[in-house]
């Protein structure tokens, strides 16, 4: 016997076909969203400064968040399971990251392989001076499926299991059920030609071509995903196609990760009630993710790899974002922590490789008070937070050295600014946006942080070494 929900499945789907809406020209979807370009100058500005002091580097930082994308745009789909450590593991190629992968089956390292030979091929792409066409994204949708053989349809017997045509537009209306029992419309089969042209003619005008790269990206994204032109791999397609804009801008992917899966959903679903907006500004924190990311995999990129591993308390105001105190002041705590915790466990890892001849130490203070890095910054409350790490070795060198690190919050936080930890001897700065810190860390920010704790507990090792050689020689050994 069919469930009730097996028999809303064989509403005729031609009525969702009548509910579809061809998606909007560029120029009437931009007129509804604006760019804020102060974060994406500075983030960019930083990028092309580090690209032209070590152009040497940038390959393997730009490839870290490209390898992230592209391991995550399968998991957003269902297509097999990843979280924060894995997809490190995967961008970073971490030792035994192969090995890590194949656990998880031959299926899903195929599908990796074909999704990472996507987006390497949209970079390349990305560098010529060529509009998209329609025979370009079949080739896209092939490549990115390439190692997905079937999906799932509903035909008039059920659900079956049916070879996934690659490359091809869809035959069979593929508008999902709701859970109220209603369809959302995609463009019926008949009209998906139509409309892929037209998508392609609109991303081929003056106005397009001339617009910010995230408002490409977002538009790109929202417009083709309106259509949804093929059987299956439409997100994953949809997400590479708007990397294209950012590629073709600085190199780096749309970084969408898992974990921003709910954010992402939300936003296409206000978009799809006419809130461009909400999506734009999606897009754009998004790609500030990958420029961060970058900026940070290429200062870490030239210090040897080492291997990786709060009450709320209510404020009687809000800043200017409308967070109160105690939110910010529990985000910063957090922030300190996860530091203290990637350290720890990043010497750890140094510790079991070097037994006897290396001890470290890594501890959180509270303190009164201590110098600020930025006059727009305040001591978080109700006492300030300093990280200290030591490191040492035996008799007969006895070598030590200690690293501090202190947090400090704005004092008036609103949604682009960021928290911050200095260091009090290098008086080098790392730097959180709020939105990656609430409601909880994000996975980007995970990743900047680990990649950060190598290049100083890469930096504090070497400096140590140096000491205690020179402590044996004085001593004559």
């Amino acid at each position: 016997m069919e469930s009730s929900s097996d028999q809303r499945l064989q509403i005729d789907p031609r009525k969702a076909d009548a509910l579809y809406r061809p998606f909007s020209s560029f120029a009437e979807w931009a007129a509804k969203a604006s760019i804020d370009v102060t974060r994406w100058d500075r983030y960019v500005a930083e990028l092309r400064q580090l690209r032209d002091r070590s152009p040497e580097l940038m390959p393997r930082a730009l490839e870290i968040a490209r390898r992230a994308a592209a391991f995550d745009t399968g998991a957003i789909e269902g297509l097999y399971e990843t979280d924060r450590g894995f997809t490190m593991t995967i961008a970073v190629q971490s030792f035994l990251w192969e090995a890590a992968l194949d656990e998880k089956g031959s299926e899903v390292r195929a599908m990796f392989q074909a999704q990472l030979n996507a987006y390497d091929h949209i970079l390349d792409f990305a560098t010529q001076a060529v509009p998209i066409a329609e025979a370009w994204i079949r080739q896209l949708h092939a490549q990115i499926c390439e190692a997905q053989e079937t999906h799932r349809v509903w035909t008039e017997i059920g659900w079956q299991e049916q070879a996934l045509p690659k490359g091809a537009y869809k035959l069979l209306p593929n508008h999902p059920l709701l859970a109220d029992g209603s369809f959302h419309p995609y463009a019926p089969v008949d009209m998906t030609p139509t409309e892929m042209f037209r998508f392609c003619q609109e991303l081929r005008s003056q106005q397009f071509l001339e617009a910010h790269p995230v408002l490409q990206a977002a538009y790109a994204h929202y417009a083709f995903v309106a259509i949804h032109p093929f059987a299956d791999g439409n997100g994953r397609v949809a997400r590479a196609l708007g990397s294209v804009f950012t590629f073709r801008a600085e190199s780096i992917p749309l970084l969408i990760l898992v974990d921003n899966r709910g954010d992402y959903l939300d936003a296409l679903q206000a978009a799809d009630g006419g809130d461009n907006q909400a999506f734009v500004d999606f897009t754009l924190e998004r790609a500030l993710d990958a420029l961060q990311m970058a900026n940070e995999s290429v200062r870490a990129a030239a210090v040897a790899p080492i291997e990786e591993a709060v009450a709320e308390i209510k404020r009687l105001y809000k800043t200017k974002g409308g967070y109160t105190h105690g939110e910010i002041d529990r985000a910063g705590f957090q922030f300190i922590e996860l530091l203290a915790q990637e350290t720890a466990a990043q010497l750890k890892k140094a510790k079991d490789s070097a037994g006897a001849d290396l001890n470290y130490d890594v501890r959180l203070e509270i303190v009164r008070t201590y110098a600020l890095a930025k006059p727009s910054s305040r001591l978080p409350l109700p006492r300030g937070r300093r990280l200290v790490v030591s490191v040492s070795t035996p008799g007969p060198a006895d070598a030590n050295l200690i690293r501090s690190f202190g947090l400090e919050v704005p004092k008036d936080c609103g949604v682009d600014d960021d928290l911050t930890i200095q260091g009090f001897e290098s008086h080098e700065l790392f730097e959180a946006r709020v939105t990656t810190l609430l409601p909880e860390p994000n996975t980007a920010l995970r990743m900047r942080l680990s990649i950060w704790v190598q290049k100083i507990v890469g930096e504090l090792l070497a400096e140590l070494s140096g000491v205690a050689a020179t402590s044996l020689r004085r001593k004559g050994y």
